[in-house]
Order: structure tokens, then C-alpha cells, then sequence
């Protein structure tokens, strides 16, 4: 998780059980994880919704912590009924919450997306296809962020996305344009540009040509790209554990024992590469588009590219980012306020006004014609810029990894696996054998 995603808040949420008749409107409890600046942004969105919604009270709190924090305390408070309204989200929590409480705590939103008052509506968001034919509604998100809140095990729309990111490979361009030389666009040329840089350049001067800023999303991308096994929504969940992916993690630790690379989880204290990069000690640095902010410096000039591919024919870009549920032990009522200010919050407008403040991307089509983001992202005078132009092109590219209960521990294992195969506390097979029984075990 990137660095925005941390809460300032260190006090529980209250939940919307709390709030229950004390007042003639209703209330909506909304527990998320932004951390100040964009919870500053959320606060000016809840105001001009009470404007049009002025019978709607929206109490958000920004829990401690990151996004599995948030699923942490979310899953304590089940057995006391002790839930917000409404909560941010990633889709393997949800799988999770669909096998908690009795029959599950979240709402089937389908009704929400079908009813004629409700339901979406064209001045929300639409745009045109290049049949000339209006898109509004659900045709109107990107399809990659809609369909990762339909493909549960269970039936039903589960989470709606609210603001999604990617990875983008942040470069010292200062430094490249100096040496000539050009961006990696796909692992063979990263790796000789790495060596390149380890014979030009000592150690005391750069740690690292590169660095990657979650050890998980470089296992899950890279078994993407290539074709192998990771995890699988039906039978056996866990596939992760197979030759191809062993020899895959074998060239890496060859790499890094070289010095060509470093990742979050094998750098010093856990710290990100962000603050390396920024710092000069590495040239460049892969990590969150939502964590952008962290990869800007005075120092140098920042560069910001597409993670390089293995077959530049089939692009595999990751998809990430927070999305919203909508809790069962909400009254009806509470429910229906909470859709409404989901779809206020997720509107075009809105959803360009969130981007264009946070480096997220925007999960509406019609967002990337507004002139609003149009502007924004044909401005190369920031990294923010640079990123929301690079982001509009990788719509075609993104991918979701299946969703099932215990998916979001195969993520944290096969991450943990890496960064100990990669300082060489564990063996590649002692690795894999550990990751497998820790998910089949959990």
C-alpha cells in the first residue's frame, strides 16, 4: 500500500449504530483510510452533498492505519454489530465479508443499480462510443475497475470503485538524459540497463539502479505477464507454488544479489523506495500512481514511464485502489443514503476532482473527456500531470487477480516470500513450501 493510505486517526470509527435515532436525518458512517490532505478533499465533497442532500448526514472517520487495518478492525466489530454505514475496500476483504456474520455483512448492490430512482443516472456521467451511441450508468466506469466488484463466489455487485491506481516506473531523468540513455520498456532491457548503471556507477553512489516498492505486486505482475500459475478463483486457490514461479524468483534473487535491485521488503527498515529514489540512492523506483505525491523531489528532475513489460505484445499492468461497500446492519434507509452518496461522491466530477488532487485515477470514462482532466493531463509541468497522461493510456492494460477467501493471504505470502528469498533467509523451495502452508492453514 502506498503511503497515502495512511489514516491520521488514531481512535476506532464510530459506527453508524452510535448515531441511530438521535437525529431526524439520516446518518451514514463512513470509515475509510485517507490520510489528511485527501480527507480535507472528502470533507468539501460531503459538504456540497448536503447542499443537495441536506436530509443526509455524513459522519467519515479515517481509521488507523492502511487498508488491512481497516478490514482488521471491520472484522472485530462483527460479532458487536459495531459497523459503519458504509467502508473503503479491496476486493479480497470483501471476499472475506461475504463468509462473515450470518450469510455475509455486506449489501447485494444490484437493486441499488436497478431501480428507476436510485440507479444511475446520465447527468452523473456518460460519454459516447465510437459508434456515436451514449454510455451512462455502469457503462460509463472502466470496465476493469467495475467487473473486480462483480467476481465474487458469490452472485451480485459486492463493492463499487471509488478511486483506482496502477504502478509507473519513476526514473532520475537528470541522470538518463545525462548518460543517454533510454527508458526500459520491458524486463530484458531493465536488467541490461541495470547492469549498465552497476558498472558505471559505485555503490557508495547508487544502492540500487532500481527499486520496487511492494515485493507482492512484483510476484503477482510478473507471474501475469509471463503466463504463470498465481492463484485461481475455483479449485485449488493456491497455484503459486510451481516451477515456473520458483525459477522466476531465482533469476530475481540473481539480480539483487548483483545489486541491480532492492524491493520495500529487502531494503533497510521496510522502507519504501520512494524515499531512496527521492534521496538519490537509487535512479529508479516502481511503485503506487496513488503514492505519487512520495516520488516527487526538488532534487532532480522525475521522469515517469509504464512498468516494463515481458512481451511487449501483452501488456499486464496491475490494477489497485480503494472501492466501497455497504455493510448489512445499516437500516434500509441508511443503505439508500449511503448509495446516494456513493454515487455523488463517484460521479464525473467528482471523480476528476479526486484525481486531479491525489495522482488516483478517475474510474469514470467520461471523467478522461472532461476538459478538467483533459487539461490536467496534457500539462507536463509536474509529476502529477505526467502521471494522470501516462495512467489515460493504460486503460486496455490493467488486470484484477481472483478474488476468493484467502486471497489476500496468498498476496501477503507470496510478498513475504520474496523478501526472504531475496536476503537469503529462506531457500527458494523452503520459501514456496512456507508461503503454500501458511495459506492452506490460514
Amino acid at each position: 500500500m502506498t503511503l497515502s493510505a495512511c489514516g491520521e486517526n488514531t481512535d476506532q470509527p464510530t459506527s453508524s449504530n452510535s448515531d441511530k435515532n438521535q437525529s431526524q436525518k439520516v446518518t451514514v458512517t463512513f470509515w475509510h483510510t485517507m490520510g489528511k490532505t485527501n480527507q480535507e478533499l472528502l470533507q468539501t465533497m460531503i459538504k456540497a452533498f448536503n447542499d443537495k442532500y441536506p436530509d443526509i448526514e455524513i459522519k467519515e472517520s479515517s481509521a488507523a492505519g492502511g487498508y488491512e487495518d481497516l478490514q482488521t478492525l471491520i472484522l472485530k466489530n462483527v460479532s458487536t454489530h459495531n459497523l459503519p454505514t458504509m467502508a473503503f475496500c479491496y476486493p479480497d476483504h470483501v471476499a472475506q465479508y461475504l463468509e462473515s456474520g450470518n450469510g455475509g455483512i455486506v449489501t447485494d448492490l444490484q437493486d441499488f443499480i436497478n431501480d428507476p430512482e436510485l440507479g444511475f443516472k446520465v447527468e452523473e456521467g456518460s460519454h459516447k462510443n465510437d459508434a456515436g451511441k451514449t454510455l451512462s450508468g455502469v457503462d460509463d466506469f472502466v470496465p476493469t475497475f467495475w467487473e473486480e466488484g462483480c467476481n465474487y463466489q458469490k452472485s451480485g455487485v459486492y463493492s463499487v470503485p471509488f478511486a483506482k491506481s496502477t504502478e509507473a516506473l519513476f526514473y532520475n531523468k537528470d541522470v538518463f538524459d545525462a548518460n543517454g540513455w533510454e527508458v526500459p520498456k520491458t524486463w530484458d532491457q531493465m536488467w541490461a540497463l541495470c547492469q549498465t548503471i552497476r558498472e558505471t556507477y559505485s555503490e557508495d553512489e547508487v544502492v540500487a539502479p532500481l527499486g520496487y516498492d511492494s515485493d507482492s505486486n512484483l510476484f503477482i505482475s510478473l507471474c501475469q505477464q509471463m503466463g504463470i500459475p498465481y492463484t485461481s478463483a475455483t479449485g485449488d486457490h493456491y497455484l503459486f507454488d510451481n516451477p515456473q514461479a520458483k525459477a522466476m524468483v531465482r533469476d530475481l534473487k540473481t539480480k539483487y544479489d548483483k545489486k541491480y535491485f532492492i524491493t520495500k521488503g529487502s531494503s533497510g527498515n521496510n522502507t519504501y523506495t520512494s524515499s531512496k529514489f527521492t534521496s538519490g540512492e537509487i535512479l529508479m523506483s516502481i511503485g503506487s500512481t496513488g503514492g505519487t505525491q512520495y516520488n516527487g523531489t526538488q532534487n532532480f528532475e522525475v521522469g515517469v514511464a509504464e512498468v516494463p513489460a515481458y512481451d511487449l505484445n501483452s501488456p499486464a499492468i496491475i490494477s489497485q485502489g480503494p472501492s466501497i461497500c455497504i455493510f448489512n446492519d445499516a437500516s434500509k434507509e441508511e443503505q439508500r443514503a449511503a448509495w446516494q452518496f456513493y454515487k455523488f461522491i463517484s460521479s464525473a466530477e467528482n471523480s476528476t476532482k479526486y484525481a486531479v488532487s491525489t495522482g488516483y485515477q478517475p474510474v469514470r470514462l467520461s471523467s478522461y473527456e472532461t476538459e478538467t482532466y483533459k487539461d490536467f493531463s496534457h500539462e507536463t509541468t509536474n509529476l502529477m500531470n505526467k502521471v494522470a497522461s501516462l495512467s489515460s493510456s493504460l486503460l486496455d492494460s490493467y488486470f484484477n487477480s481472483p478474488v476468493f477467501v484467502g486471497s489476500a493471504t496468498a498476496r501477503k505470502e507470496v510478498g513475504s516470500l520474496v523478501t526472504s528469498v531475496l536476503l537469503g533467509s529462506k531457500s527458494v523451495d523452503d520459501a514456496f513450501t512456507q508461503a503454500l502452508s501458511n495459506c492452506v492453514n490460514s
